[in-house]
C-alpha cells in the first residue's frame, strides 16, 4: 500500500475495543454482586439506553427501580475503582498498529458511534485518544460518511476500518476510491455459543457478522498487515 498522504479512519467498539467484555461480562457481573437480579439489570439498561446511555445514569436507574434498596454509593464507587482504567479491553493488535501508523506519519481518525458521553468514557479510559489526530463521537447511525468526506482533500490513500458492513457500504457510496476493511473480532468458537456465559461474550459484535454487504470490502480478523507496504 502506498502510504504517502494516507488517512486511516477507525471505528471504536468491536474494532479496537472489546466492548462486550467490558459491559456484558465484567460490569454486569460487578453489579450483580450487589444483589441486582438479571431482570432489573436489563430493565434499567433498556430504560437508560433510550435517553443516551452512561454508567452513572444506569446506576441511578437501578437505584430508582429498586425502590432505593440498593447501595448507590457503593455502586458508584465500583465504577471509580474498577472501571476507570479500561486499557485491558483493547484488542492486542491495536497498540502496535497505531504506533506503526504514527511512525509512518499516517493521519489517524477515530469515529465512534453512540452517545458522546458514554463513548468518551470508553475512549479516554482506554487511553487510545493520544494516538489520534482527531476523534469524533457520532450520535446518529450513518453519520460517518459525511464526516470523512470533509477530511479527504489532498489525501492520496483513504483507509476505512469498521465492523459494521452497513457503515462501510455508506462510506463506499460516498468515497468509492476508499479501501474498506470489514473486521470481525468474534472467534469462530463464539459464533454459536452453547451456554449463557459464552453468549454474553461478543454479544453485540456477533450481530454484525452475518449482515449482508452491498459493496466488496476486505474481510479481516485483525489489524495486522492492513498498512503493510
Amino acid at each position: 500500500m502506498h502510504l504517502v498522504n494516507t488517512a486511516c479512519f477507525l471505528d471504536f467498539d468491536h474494532t479496537l475495543f472489546n466492548t462486550d467484555e467490558l459491559f456484558h461480562v465484567d460490569l454486569r457481573n460487578s453489579f450483580l454482586g450487589f444483589g441486582i437480579d438479571i431482570d432489573l439489570w436489563e430493565r434499567s439498561y433498556n430504560a437508560v439506553w433510550k435517553t443516551g446511555y452512561t454508567l452513572e445514569k444506569h446506576v441511578e436507574e437501578i437505584f430508582r427501580q429498586s425502590g432505593s434498596q440498593l447501595p448507590r454509593q457503593d455502586m458508584q464507587q465500583i465504577l471509580h475503582d474498577s472501571f476507570s482504567d479500561l486499557r485491558r479491553y483493547i484488542f492486542p493488535d491495536v497498540i502496535p498498529f497505531l504506533e506503526d501508523a504514527k511512525k509512518r506519519s499516517i493521519r489517524l481518525y477515530l469515529l465512534s458511534f453512540g452517545n458522546p458521553e458514554w463513548q468518551s468514557y470508553k475512549v479516554l479510559g482506554s487511553r487510545l485518544d493520544a494516538y489520534f489526530d482527531e476523534i469524533y463521537f457520532i450520535p446518529k447511525e450513518g453519520g460517518k460518511a459525511g464526516l470523512i468526506q470533509g477530511h479527504t482533500h489532498g489525501i492520496e490513500q483513504i483507509v476505512l476500518i469498521d465492523n459494521d458492513p452497513a457503515e462501510l457500504d455508506l462510506l463506499k457510496d460516498a468515497i468509492p476510491e476508499a479501501q474498506t476493511y470489514c473486521i470481525n473480532r468474534v472467534p469462530d468458537e463464539m459464533l454459536v455459543p452453547n451456554d449463557k456465559p459464552s453468549r454474553l461474550k461478543f454479544l453485540e459484535a456477533r450481530r454484525y457478522v452475518d449482515r449482508s454487504w452491498r459493496h466488496q470490502h476486505i474481510a479481516c480478523r485483525t489489524l495486522n498487515g492492513i498498512l503493510s507496504l
